[in-house]
């Protein structure tokens, strides 16, 4: 099972990446808002239930003030709520514990209208009552008892009035003297409701939606000329004619295309102007070769005449080899789709065909695109190396997820280590005689590699364990492909690999 990569998922798509940032910033900044809105937000209940408070209460010692004393219980009966309750004493509060705990047990009881209903707040176990919060108590609060005066500016009667908080939240307690001389007692006590509600959840999805959606559409604006971009430099890579980018977009994009088409036109003219040279260079050759071999016909020395001919005539096939390359360069063969299989297939057969002893091991179809005539050309040239030198030769043709190889083997003694690179130099060759008879004029592996090279892939040779010299053709694949089943047989009568 393959385990899950953050990295590679992070670094798999642009659109990913800015639709994660934005929601992480969206994330962060109603996080902070919500911090911010809850201290105010609780401020405000705060300094409103007090003022509520106040008034009320103010209301209720008024109301008391100018009743007749028969009607004072029913009064504070229906002034209660399930959250405030009013009682009278005979007493001055002046011990404050006492007091809080009289003030708590008032509002556990319950109303005697609406038993059934909402119940009032309860005082917790740890001396914490009715909710206590993360908030902190409000500025000159004193919880741990004393009466504060409530300033003129604060309370609507003329004498004055304690006051006090229950909680650390929205618990308060007041009392002021009547005019009798009895002591009106009031308690508040109201449980804090959640700020984050299904509304808040609602219109943060909501955002959340738009922020993505907003990131898609920047992220696919940028993407689109990218994947043009890497397309081109793909196809300019294997040596096709890419089209010309359109320079469009943001200003840093429209840059990047223009850049790349002036590379891509400046390496259309280096290639162009390095096949013309050596084209000229090859023609213009074959006249002093010409009169050379004139002229050694008039040496008298029989062995000399020998040995300036095998030389001129070596000159020639190597103008002849550099002419008929700068052609095919010239010519820009266009690429497409072609099956490797069929045409490796095909390769071997026509060589079976001359009496070369050559096995191709057949598998599936391979499509894959590219230009056929040159890559038939680099193939040739593999195995007429591996027929010549090692007698025989067996083809393979492997896929992997990153590469098709054709594997071709022969039977030869293999070379050094050290030379697998220095062959692919033009005109190197390691059988010292340079007779045609032998070889060619050193230039087959350069041009498999140039051709290998210009489809995005490369040669690599190696010598076999048992014997005989491996040259791997390694072209890029785009996509996965599954390895081909395969069954070895010989190609028009040659021999079967054993």
């Amino acid at each position: 099972m393959k385990r899950f990569c953050g990295k590679c998922f992070w670094n798999r798509s642009l659109a990913g990446q800015l639709v994660g940032l934005m929601l992480v910033a969206l994330l962060l900044s109603q996080g902070i808002s919500f911090l911010i809105y809850y201290d105010e937000h609780g401020q405000a209940l705060r300094d409103t239930y007090k003022e509520e408070f106040l008034v009320r209460s103010a209301s209720v010692a008024r109301l008391l003030e100018t009743t007749p004393g028969v009607y004072h219980a029913d009064i504070l009966q229906a002034v209660d709520t399930t959250y405030s309750r009013f009682w009278v004493t005979a007493q001055p509060p002046d011990d404050v514990a006492g007091w809080r705990e009289a003030a708590w047990r008032q509002l556990e009881q319950k109303l005697p209208d609406n038993a059934a209903a909402e119940q009032a707040p309860q005082r917790a176990a740890d001396a914490q009552p009715l909710g206590a919060t993360l908030l902190a108590p409000p500025a000159g609060a004193d919880m741990r008892g004393g009466w504060t005066l409530l300033p003129a500016s604060d309370w609507p009667l003329a004498r004055p009035a304690r006051f006090l908080h229950l909680d650390q939240a929205y618990g308060l307690g007041l009392a002021v003297q009547l005019k009798g001389g009895s002591w009106l007692n009031a308690a508040l006590a109201k449980s804090q409701k959640p700020l984050w509600m299904s509304q808040s959840a609602v219109s943060l999805a909501i955002a959340a939606v738009l922020l993505s959606m907003i990131a898609v559409l920047v992220a696919r604006r940028i993407v689109r000329p990218l994947h043009r971009l890497a397309q081109a430099a793909e196809a300019l890579g294997r040596g096709e004619a890419s089209a010309h980018l359109p320079e469009e977009g943001p200003a840093d994009i429209r840059r990047t295309a223009e850049a790349f088409n002036r590379m891509q036109e400046r390496l259309r003219r280096f290639v162009a102007d390095r096949t013309g040279m050596l084209a000229a260079i090859g023609h213009d050759l074959r006249t002093p070769i010409t009169s050379l071999r004139l002229r050694a016909e008039f040496i008298a020395d029989q062995e000399m005449r020998q040995k300036i001919l095998a030389t001129l005539d070596e000159m020639q096939a190597m103008t002849e080899a550099t002419l008929a390359f700068a052609r095919e360069e010239a010519a820009g063969e266009p690429t497409r789709l072609v099956d490797l299989a069929a045409l490796t297939e095909s390769l071997c057969n026509d060589l079976a065909d001359l009496g070369w002893e050559v096995a191709f091991a057949e598998g599936e179809r391979v499509p894959y695109r590219c230009r056929p005539a040159a890559l038939r050309r680099a193939l040739r040239n593999l195995i007429e190396n591996a027929v010549r030198y090692g007698e025989r030769a067996w083809v393979e043709l492997r896929c992997s997820a990153d590469w098709i190889e054709i594997v071709i083997d022969d039977e030869g003694r293999g070379i050094p280590e050290a030379e697998f690179e220095h062959v692919f130099t033009p005109f190197v060759r390691l059988e010292g005689s340079r007779s045609r008879a032998t070889g060619g004029v050193g230039l087959g592996l350069s041009v498999v590699r140039t051709i290998a090279r210009s489809h995005g892939g490369d040669v690599l040779l190696r010598n076999r364990a048992g014997g005989g010299l491996r040259a791997v053709l390694r072209l890029p694949q785009g996509a996965p492909a599954r390895p081909p089943g395969r069954s070895t047989r010989p190609v028009r009568g040659s021999a079967r690999r054993s």
